[in-house]
């Protein structure tokens, strides 16, 4: 089954974009990781130093990494000037609150934080293929991807999934 058919998933995400001139155009986006966990600490500890400096170590590292978080959440922002409120994520694509700067067969480059701490960040190339109000007014955009990285794909797909889960324990802990 192809992962862009599973499930679409309501909830409120940041996210960044541009415009692109043509599908052609090559994204800005290239992806960056940051480890999901610090160094292994199992590791550190076999490898005889003491308690307390594996201890400083592993705390550092953690800081190290918030801190290229940051960094690079500043560096994105510049690269993609426009903001989006991500409302529904699928593999296939994106429901957005729109800016005003985007109308139907637009073509956009998006980067999507799927989490904050630790840094999970997707990016992706979409089409606007319509551009109504929602509810309350807003415009919201829907964006289908054209391009996406197979890596990126993954992660919004597990994203997804994760949110769908925890979607499903909190209506059963108010049932």
């Amino acid at each position: 089954m192809d992962k862009r058919s599973f499930s679409r998933i309501r909830l409120f995400m940041k996210g960044r974009m541009r415009l692109l001139a043509s599908e052609t155009e090559s994204p800005r986006f290239s992806g960056f990781t940051l480890p999901d966990a610090p160094v292994d600490a199992k590791s550190l500890a076999q490898s005889h130093i003491p308690e307390v400096l594996v201890s400083f170590l592993l705390d550092f590292d953690a800081k190290l990494n918030a801190v290229l978080a940051h960094i690079k959440q500043d560096v994105l922002q510049e690269d993609f000037p426009l903001r989006a409120e991500i409302l529904e994520l699928s593999g296939a694509g994106v429901r957005c609150v729109d800016s005003g700067d985007l109308n139907e067969g637009d073509l956009v480059e998006m980067v999507l934080f799927l989490s904050e701490f630790p840094l999970r960040v997707a990016g992706a190339m979409g089409r606007v293929l319509r551009k109504e109000a929602d509810g309350t007014g807003r415009p919201v955009c829907a964006v289908e991807f054209f391009r996406i990285r197979e890596d990126d794909l993954e992660k919004i797909v597990q994203h997804v999934f994760v949110e769908e889960r925890r979607q499903i324990r909190t209506m059963r802990l108010e049932d």
